[in-house]
C-alpha cells in the first residue's frame, strides 16, 4: 500500500510462449520495428528455421522431429528474440496502465488507487480490463495464444 491506496495487480507468465513463437513474425518484426535487415536477418533466419530437435528420457532417445516454432531454450539469444517477439505487448500495456514490471515472460501489472474513492476503483478496475482484453488481442494476432 502506498499512502493509504490500495493496488490492483496481475500477473502474466508466458512461460510456454517461448514454444509458440512464430518465426515469420519474429522475422517481420526483425526487419521492420528492429530495422535488422540484409545479412544479420539472414542470419536469424538461419538460426530460427530448418532447426531439429531429440528428446532424450533415462537414456532412450526420442526420433529426431522438427521445430517449426518457439525460440531455441537453453541459449543466450532464447529470452532476447522472445523479448524482441513481445516487445508490442509494451506498447498495449502502457497505453492503458502507467506501471509495469517485464521480464522476459514474466509480467506484472498493476494500478494504485485510493480504495475511498468509488470512481477511482471503477477506472482502475476499467483500466485493467481494458488492458487485459487488448493483451489478449495481441496475443492472439501475434498467435501466442489460440
Amino acid at each position: 500500500m502506498n499512502k493509504q491506496h490500495v493496488t490492483l495487480l496481475v500477473f502474466l507468465d508466458l512461460s510456454a510462449a517461448f514454444d509458440t513463437v512464430q518465426h515469420d513474425i519474429l522475422l517481420r518484426h526483425l526487419k521492420y520495428k528492429f530495422g535488422i535487415c540484409n545479412n544479420a536477418l539472414a542470419w536469424f533466419r538461419s538460426y530460427l528455421v530448418n532447426r531439429s530437435h531429440r528428446v532424450v528420457i533415462e537414456n532412450i532417445m526420442s526420433d529426431s522431429f522438427d521445430m517449426k516454432y518457439g525460440v531455441p531454450q537453453g541459449s543466450c539469444l532464447g529470452p532476447l528474440l522472445f523479448i524482441l517477439y513481445t516487445s508490442k505487448l509494451f506498447d498495449v500495456i502502457h497505453h492503458h496502465l502507467p506501471t509495469v514490471h517485464w521480464f522476459a515472460d514474466d509480467t506484472e501489472l498493476y494500478l494504485a488507487f485510493n480504495p475511498s474513492s468509488n470512481n477511482a476503483q471503477d477506472a482502475a478496475i476499467s483500466a485493467m480490463e481494458n488492458c487485459l482484453r487488448d493483451i489478449r488481442n495481441w496475443m492472439i494476432t501475434d498467435r501466442l495464444i489460440k
